[in-house]
């Protein structure tokens, strides 16, 4: 025991990080219940994500949205522009980077009544493509419109597939 002894102190050191590894192991073991169920819900979750993408290369198609849903509001959109690059917050490099997917940017001007201008921003919110107003100005309209009536300015960014490099 006496020459031994100088490798307790390594022998303890070795002992608490087996220690350490077997409890990591025994969460494992317990995180790992019902593994295969979650990994199924997440890929369908995967898919319905990625049913809902806008296409850049549609870009007739994607404008098309925006003026179905101005069909159904009491809204006019008076210009719409897609952005010629994804937004810089979520391309590469940028502080929110996204890796499997892309962004499409746009600016609209859309006139109508306050109310009707926060019904239209509601409703991009709950379309199936995931839609993100980022930036939102609102401003009286020009003298030819209607009494009450503003104008607003978007900004929207729009979940896309991801761009071919």
């Amino acid at each position: 025991i006496f020459l031994r002894s100088g490798n307790l102190v390594e022998l303890y050191a070795h002992e608490a990080d087996l220690n350490s590894r077997i409890r990591t192991i025994n969460q494992n073991i317990k995180n790992a219940k019902d593994l295969e169920q979650q990994v199924q819900e997440v890929e369908l979750l995967v898919e319905q994500i990625e049913a809902r993408l806008f296409d850049r290369e549609q870009r007739a198609i994607n404008i098309n949205f925006f003026y179905d849903l101005e069909d159904r509001m009491e809204v006019r959109i008076a210009n719409i522009s897609q952005m010629p690059s994804e937004d810089s917050t979520y391309a590469k490099g940028g502080p929110r980077e996204l890796k499997l997917h892309s962004t499409i940017a746009y600016n609209m001007s859309l006139n109508g009544k306050f109310d009707e201008i926060l019904r239209f921003m509601y409703e991009l919110y709950r379309v199936e493509p995931l839609i993100r107003v980022a930036d939102f100005q609102i401003a009286t309209a020009n003298l030819n419109s209607n009494e009450g009536e503003l104008e607003a300015r978007l900004r929207l960014v729009v979940l896309a597939e991801k761009a071919n490099p």
